[in-house]
């Protein structure tokens, strides 16, 4: 609905009381365009806002939409009619949760746009980015979970002889994931499929790492899942995971409470943690702690 449309609407609801309530319709009146005043100005702030940030966060904003209307085959309009998932029930079931949301084109486009500018999503980034250098020519990564392919196609990026192999639970994920490696040319060097990270193909000691992050509180029991990574993972690989602290959505199927029950958790399946970080994220909800961890399979 468009603002002159929207104007005439009000004005019509307004209308069925003007002779009877004339004094209350005029204040009703005032107030509807202090709102709008004060929303106008809201808007402006948040252009010049907009606008002061740097070349860098355009460009990178620019990059983020023209590469999900792609992965998505979809236009921008489209991307904005999309409806967010609202069927899930606090009963939390993995084949639920799967079903209402993981199955739908919107999900990897919606885990594709947190990394405009969704803090959590940027320093799971940044995380990885930080540890790249652990790894040697020719290796090869798992990505768990992989979704939108983001850090798939970041991680490809960083060296031509690196190779990435991975799963997600997600067909949407999968065509969205493949799409973003062919547009960045590094789909040559990966090799994806649709799977359950609590149950993989790949034979022992295959990858040099694994990536997990935000992955296995989706899944009811997260040690099993982490195992598996673990037997996946060549001795001296590294893992590099981030698991949420304090955040009960009802996607995630198992809730961590504090900082010491992750770090717990490596330890009780052989992992040596070797860089460990906590970070405070605010949400509507309130607060929630992200973890990141870098280990090492003894």
């Amino acid at each position: 609905m468009h603002y002159p449309e929207f104007e005439v609407t009000f004005e019509a609801r307004l209308q069925t009381h003007t002779d009877a309530y004339p004094h209350a319709v005029e204040y009703h009146r005032a107030r509807f365009n202090q709102t709008i005043q004060y929303l106008f100005s809201s808007i402006l702030e948040q252009t010049d806002s907009l606008i002061q940030q740097s070349e860098t966060s355009w460009a990178h904003t620019e990059e983020i939409v023209s590469d999900i209307l792609y992965c998505g085959e979809i236009t921008v309009e489209q991307l904005f009619a999309l409806e967010i998932p609202n069927q899930l029930t606090a009963d939390r079931d993995f084949e639920a949760v799967k079903t209402k949301l993981y199955e739908t084109k919107y999900y990897p486009i919606s885990e594709h746009l947190n990394y405009i500018s969704f803090p959590p999503a940027l320093e799971r980034k940044a995380f990885i980015s930080k540890h790249l250098d652990c790894f040697k020519e020719k290796s090869r990564f798992c990505d768990l979970g992989f979704g939108p392919g983001v850090l798939t196609a970041f991680i490809l990026q960083q060296n031509a002889s690196w190779q990435v192999g991975g799963v997600d639970v997600n067909q949407h994920c999968l065509h969205h994931a493949q799409r973003l490696l062919e547009r960045k040319i590094v789909l040559d060097r990966s090799e994806l499929s649709v799977g359950d990270v609590r149950s993989l193909h790949y034979p022992d000691d295959t990858f040099d790492g694994v990536i997990a992050v935000e992955v296995l509180e989706h899944i009811p029991y997260p040690k099993t899942g982490l195992l598996e990574a673990l037997r996946m993972l060549k001795p001296g690989g590294y893992a590099i995971t981030a698991l949420p602290v304090q955040l009960p959505l009802l996607m995630h199927l198992y809730d961590f409470d504090s900082p010491d029950e992750v770090s717990a958790l490596y330890e009780k399946v052989g992992l040596k943690v070797i860089d460990f970080e906590t970070k405070e994220f605010q949400r509507q909800a309130g607060s929630f702690i992200d973890t990141f961890a870098l280990s090492v399979k003894l």
